[in-house]
């Protein structure tokens, strides 16, 4: 779909499938381990042991530490933390903690962590004092990191979920006023058919031959989100067309002039929504007097260096008087104003003048 607001989420949507939050835990961990085995920094000493040594413990010590992280990020938050569970949260994360700091507490004296090489020089006391200074705010920082990985996680998710809600409600509604174009301008042209048949008019079989091409650019081309230029003003010529067969074969070049003004190939490389236009050429025809002259209706195409696609349609009015722009469009062009809301939202605009006489719509639409 063309500048929706469904663009505005900042992530591509491909980076929710990656599982970004464990590689940042598991870059985490290599990190820190490289630098431990770099700088060889036990907890308050100078580490003597081999690398051999040094690798299983670090490797453990990951083991403990993914033990606490997942089980953060997979229980505790989703099921209590989300789920507003506050005290229960709180409660079993400083459970989750303590178990955590008692069990690394545990490891680090069997691998002798802390110890050089000889007896011990600190006492037992002093020794599991520094080991708890040490483990339990590293368990704090794993329940806060994994806590937010998760949360962020999950913010994101929710997010392209809303942003998918939101296409799909804008492609839901576009599908339902496309399907209301349809039978209204349809209901239209069987009108003109109809007054034809009822003059036995021979052209009444050359117009049902051009209502099928009409609609069988509405079957098969309208479903695209965008067409070429070229499409959609062959569509308008060709109701338009079908309106000439209404009135004088010898008047028919001169009372429906329609002007294009484009720069060389801008019809093939420029594209827009498809039945943008016709709203605008219907409203012509069904408030407008066919017995004008010298025009019945004027229509200009131009495009503008800078994008901006101009299409302005001029037509008399019947005698009486013509209503306004939200009186006289009725379905087709209250249509086109949410269209033109849901495709173009800020990068549109649609003005009208009306006299006694005469009536005047511009539709200006940044492509």
């Amino acid at each position: 779909m063309p500048r929706s607001s469904a663009r505005r989420l900042l992530l591509p949507s491909g980076l929710l499938r990656v599982p970004w939050p464990h590689l940042v835990w598991l870059g985490l961990l290599v990190y820190t381990d490289v630098q431990l085995w770099f700088t060889r920094a036990g907890l308050y000493y100078q580490a003597p042991e081999s690398p051999a040594e040094f690798w299983r413990n670090a490797l453990l010590a990951d083991m403990f530490n993914c033990a606490l992280f997942y089980l953060n990020y997979l229980v505790l938050v989703p099921r209590l933390f989300r789920g507003r569970r506050w005290l229960a949260f709180l409660g079993a994360a400083v459970a989750a903690l303590l178990l955590f700091a008692a069990a690394r507490v545990s490891a680090s004296v069997l691998w002798q962590e802390g110890v050089q090489q000889g007896p011990m020089r600190l006492d037992l006391a002093a020794h599991l004092q520094l080991l708890l200074a040490y483990h339990v705010p590293l368990g704090g920082l794993i329940l806060l990191l994994s806590s937010g990985l998760r949360l962020a996680g999950d913010y994101l998710r929710e997010r392209e979920s809303r942003r998918q809600l939101e296409q799909q409600h804008l492609r839901t509604e576009l599908s339902l006023l496309k399907t209301q174009l349809h039978p209204h301008f349809l209901f239209n042209t069987l009108n003109n058919i109809y007054s034809l048949t009822l003059q036995a008019s021979p052209q009444a079989p050359e117009a049902v031959l051009r209502l099928a091409e009409l609609l069988r650019y509405q079957l098969y081309d309208s479903s695209d989100d965008l067409v070429p230029l070229a499409r959609e003003i062959r569509h308008v010529r060709g109701f338009l067309a079908l309106q000439l067969l209404r009135l004088p074969p010898e008047e028919a070049d001169e009372v429906l002039p329609f002007t294009i003004l484009l720069p060389p190939g801008a019809e093939y490389a420029r594209r827009l929504p498809p039945m943008l236009l016709l709203p605008l050429v219907e409203n012509a025809f069904k408030h407008g007097d066919l017995a004008a002259r010298p025009h019945v209706a004027r229509f200009q195409l131009r495009l503008e260096p800078g994008g901006q696609l101009q299409f302005k349609v001029e037509n008399y009015v019947a005698a009486g008087g013509g209503p306004g722009l939200e009186a006289a469009g009725g379905v087709g062009l209250a249509n086109l104003h949410r269209r033109l809301q849901l495709l173009y939202p800020g990068q549109h605009t649609l003005t009208t003048t009306a006299t006694a006489t005469w009536f005047c719509a511009t539709l200006e639409v940044q492509l």
